[in-house]
């Protein structure tokens, strides 16, 4: 086994990615997974839909942040095109570069920080969207996250679950 097999190898069992934002942005995706059992790639475009205008607004920026942090990165390493022509270029270039990977960071975070925030704070919402009973203990929880999980991608339910009955309907 080569090394550069053995260090392939080594990041896919850790889940880990080359890029530091990618590992920052992984992180976030994976917490509500291992925290309540709900994967944030089939569950977020649900719960979105049930956040707060407040909420979304604040995820909006802080994604329209992280958007502009990798565009000016895009734009500083294609700057350095121009060092055939003027040598001032790659200072200028390297230096924007820099700067934007560090503005890339800490837009990953605090996005991060917030689509978990999200999850933390409206994954009941989801729960009852759904019709779903509420978990009572932590176990429950990540084992009801699971069944969400699987029911929102598979479109299977859960044998022996019952959903519950919305309250908005006025049945006698």
């Amino acid at each position: 086994m080569t090394i550069s097999n053995l260090f392939k190898t080594s990041l896919i069992a850790f889940n880990a990615l080359l890029v530091h934002f990618g590992n920052i942005l992984r992180a976030a995706e994976r917490r509500p997974f291992d925290r309540y059992g709900l994967d944030t790639i089939v569950c977020w475009p649900r719960l979105w839909l049930l956040l707060p205008n407040g909420a979304k607004k604040d995820l909006l920026e802080s994604r329209a942040e992280l958007n502009n942090g990798v565009r000016l990165f895009s734009w500083s390493i294609l700057f350095l095109v121009w060092s055939f022509w003027s040598l001032w270029a790659i200072p200028c270039g390297i230096i924007s570069a820099c700067f934007a990977y560090s503005w890339i960071l800490d837009s990953a975070t605090l996005y991060g920080d917030l689509l978990e925030s999200a999850f933390d704070l409206y994954r009941f919402s989801l729960y009852q969207s759904l019709r779903f009973p509420l978990p009572k203990t932590s176990a429950e929880e990540e084992a009801m996250g699971l069944k969400i999980t699987e029911y929102l991608f598979r479109g299977t339910y859960p044998p022996g679950l019952d959903f519950i009955a919305d309250p908005s309907s006025n049945s006698q």
